[in-house]
């Protein structure tokens, strides 16, 4: 019996605290574990790495010296960047899939929820959010992307105002069911409008990007768009113009396309427990924030690894910073919804003598 107050006990301070905690608070505490684990991880990789960098430059020096290999080559330096590579996918996979540990003690006659379909952590109710699921595979399959050649990189800066329409348009067919459908209070469906303005400010950005990199590159797209005779003998490397790097299709677009049909698919039938219209309020700001990480791979790339001129990264940094401004109005939309629908949500989380007796109460 002790034991069984005691699990009840935790399981409601664990509500109050997912319920009045700050977000800043529980992202800080995740952010210092994440650090630590960053940083074992990187220095792990950089051993290894400073060893073969070492071994590569003595024998590149060996080379160059008898004249087999160009004196302008670098040897060595690929396996340097091991470890402040590691640092950063750590960093960026945990603070966006870590596992959340849920304190949840069943009562007789329930079952533990399941967690196994919810990686990124569970939502309301134990559920994951349709918009959390597809923003995350979204976001997996743009951060393990490694476009080939500079036409593909040039597709994924073009591609960014399409993508964020995209995850725009989910949003907003949330809040015309916010507003039309749902039985929730209208001061909801404002929030979310806002939530939308912020996205449709992103995607202007996203434009403005799309163009600045045409302008400032103008030159380097000339040569594939309208080559000249022996075009590749300006090339870096003696890479030949053979096809390879044909235009492709942005694979943010793809993804975020697949954001807004799966999201259209789904229809919420409940206001909570399961796939529900709370765990969606919920979900909000963590699906947005797997969209602004995706866009934030861009930029770091685009700053550090891609040939391109500084304001172009400066613009993809911009439109994160404007998705970031959404994330921080859609995390006023769940505490709201707690606020203006408490005594219905009551009914759910402390049924009076039980569910049954509770549902005699159902219109």
């Amino acid at each position: 019996m002790r034991a069984s107050r005691w699990g009840r006990f935790l399981a409601a301070l664990w509500r109050r605290f997912r319920t009045w905690a700050p977000a800043r608070a529980k992202r800080a505490v995740r952010g210092i574990a994440t650090a630590v684990a960053a940083g074992v991880a990187g220095l792990a990789a950089a051993v290894p790495g400073m060893a073969l960098a070492a071994g590569a430059a003595i024998a590149g020096g060996v080379l160059k010296w008898i004249r087999i290999a160009p004196r302008g080559a670098v040897w060595g330096g690929r396996f340097l960047k091991w470890g402040p590579a590691v640092v950063m996918r750590v960093w960026k996979r945990w603070m966006h899939v870590s596992p959340q540990v849920a304190l949840w003690f069943p009562t007789p006659g329930q079952q533990m929820p399941s967690t196994s379909a919810a990686p990124g952590g569970g939502g309301f109710g134990g559920s994951m959010s349709y918009f959390v699921q597809a923003t995350e595979a979204a976001r997996d399959a743009y951060a393990h992307y490694d476009p080939p050649a500079m036409l593909a990189v040039a597709a994924e800066y073009e591609g960014l105002p399409e993508g964020i329409s995209a995850v725009g348009q989910a949003i907003r067919d949330l809040v015309l069911n916010t507003a039309d459908r749902y039985p929730v209070d209208k001061a909801l469906a404002e929030q979310l409008a806002v939530v939308f303005a912020h996205v449709h400010a992103a995607e202007s950005k996203a434009a403005e990007v799309a163009h600045l990199f045409r302008d400032l590159h103008e030159h380097d797209l000339k040569r594939y768009e309208e080559p000249r005779p022996g075009e590749h003998m300006w090339n870096i490397f003696e890479r030949r113009l053979d096809g390879t790097y044909a235009r492709r299709p942005s694979v943010f677009v793809l993804a975020c396309q697949d954001i807004a049909h799966t999201y259209a698919r789904h229809e919420l039938t409940r206001m909570m427990n399961g796939p529900s219209v709370a765990a969606e309020y919920e979900g909000l700001p963590t699906g947005l924030e797997n969209i602004a990480a995706a866009v934030r791979f861009l930029a770091v790339k685009s700053a550090e690894a891609y040939p391109v001129e500084k304001p172009v990264a400066e613009a993809v940094a911009e439109v994160e910073h404007q998705l970031m401004r959404a994330v921080s109005a859609a995390q006023e939309l769940f505490p709201r919804f707690r606020r203006l629908h408490a005594p219905d949500i009551k009914r759910h989380e402390a049924p009076r003598n039980g569910v049954a007796a509770e549902a005699m109460w159902d219109a």
